[in-house]
């Protein structure tokens, strides 16, 4: 079975898309062949697997999965993505608001521009703001939310001296967030609207060049901390800008989702891809 799919990137989070809107690829997206089209250099490469369903009451149903195979509930440069992705498809409309379910719930989105999508998120919860803890004789304020996956966001003024893989990557795995952890943003604060993240993410295991969900989980503790108007402009680690604001649908994230290539898998089996490993 020929395999085709679309690599997407979302302000430097990139994806394999795959469209299984009639459930003919249920056999071959297995957690183990995820995991391998997503090594870079050896394979595809991607931070995770976007796989688009029918679904029965939206637009699609949404599956996200991260580059060790394993799902997640939401991914947002994803979401934002799969539905510039469906747009182009003809599936969903490119003028107005249409609706999509992920394992987090259902997410309301809309072409904002050329290559350029918004999308409500599902409503954050919010398990505690601004609390100290000691790591690594550092001094860090955290907060610890979910918006549609679970968020540590650390803001910081600057002054402190820090290495950001070490800390992230302890914090990543820490008793704090329980079994399964969390993603780590660093977050400095760079003007009135203005915010400068970085991300570890979890599943990926690394720094990745963006994350909408952690946009999301810093802007809202932005707000909630520091007072900061909204909508708020986020600079991610590729460079690139988020954009983070709320109305009466809920938080919104926008930015770029564009179709960097399509391709097709001949053979799109594990030991195909792992020949070379």
């Amino acid at each position: 079975m020929r395999l085709e799919f679309v690599k997407m990137s979302g302000a430097g989070n990139d994806f394999i898309v795959l469209d299984n809107m009639d459930s003919s690829l249920d056999a071959v997206i297995t957690p183990e062949l995820i995991k391998y089209l997503c090594v870079r250099g050896l394979s595809v490469g991607a931070d995770g697997l976007l796989e688009m369903r029918s679904d029965s009451e939206y637009s699609f149903h949404m599956k996200y999965y991260n580059n060790n195979g394993m799902k997640a509930g939401m991914c947002g440069n994803g979401g934002r993505c799969v539905a510039a992705y469906a747009a182009s498809r003809g599936i969903v409309p490119d003028n107005g608001v249409f609706h999509f379910r992920s394992d987090a719930g259902v997410h309301s989105a809309e072409i904002a521009a050329p290559e350029s999508v918004r999308l409500w998120m599902t409503d954050p919860e919010i398990y505690y703001l601004d609390r100290g803890i000691d790591l690594e004789s550092v001094n860090l304020h955290l907060s610890f939310l979910d918006t549609g996956v679970p968020h540590v966001v650390v803001m910081l003024d600057g002054s402190e001296d820090i290495s950001f893989s070490v800390l992230a990557s302890k914090l990543r795995k820490h008793s704090l967030f329980g079994k399964n952890g969390a993603n780590v943003n660093f977050v400095w604060i760079r003007g009135i609207s203005d915010l400068e993240i970085r991300t570890w993410e979890r599943g990926v295991e690394g720094e990745t060049l963006a994350c909408g969900t952690g946009a999301v989980a810093s802007a809202i503790c932005a707000v909630s901390i520091h007072g900061m108007n909204l909508p708020i402009d986020i600079t991610v680690k590729s460079g690139m800008k988020l954009k983070v604001g709320k109305n009466s649908y809920g938080w919104w994230l926008q930015g770029e989702a564009r179709a960097v290539y399509s391709g097709v898998l001949e053979t799109p089996s594990v030991e195909s891809l792992t020949t070379a490993l």
